[in-house]
């Protein structure tokens, strides 16, 4: 009967060690927001506070960088498998969106949302994909030129 208890007392003891230590892909995932940290994102999580985004099963956390680009006020959504302007409707009509458009359609399929303001970017992407794609979305969305 002790050796019931005993090791009923052992698979207690193990599976509490086991509970605490990380998976594989949540040691992934923290590696990626370190590494996405070094390449200056402000990450922050989507679940508090007030919430901008649309897409909201995609991701739990948001990513920001700095507005280095002209464009001031824009916000794309992903459908299916293009992101689409939700808003501003006036921005659909300018001259240079389809340029824009373009540029916007390249960066990555696993971005789910982006939304540009005055000071910053703000995007959802798909951080499985790891961070040589976090780099492709940064490069591509400071070179976006809109006149």
């Amino acid at each position: 009967m002790e050796y019931i208890f005993i090791f009923a007392a052992f698979l207690l003891l193990i599976g509490s060690i086991s509970i605490a230590l990380p998976s594989k892909a949540s040691k992934k995932i923290s590696k990626v927001r370190m590494d996405a940290k070094l390449l200056g994102c402000k990450i922050s999580s989507t679940l508090y506070g007030e919430n901008k985004f649309k897409n909201q099963h995609s991701s739990d956390t948001s990513y920001q960088i700095k507005n280095k680009t002209n464009l001031r006020d824009a916000h794309f959504v992903r459908d299916k498998e293009e992101l689409i302007l939700y808003s501003p409707v006036k921005l659909k009509y300018s001259d240079s969106f389809e340029g824009l458009n373009k540029h916007i359609q390249d960066t990555s399929d696993s971005l789910f949302e982006v939304i540009f303001t005055n000071s910053s970017i703000s995007f959802l992407w798909d951080e499985k994909k790891g961070i040589e794609d976090l780099k492709i979305i940064l490069k591509k969305l400071n070179e976006i030129n809109y006149f």
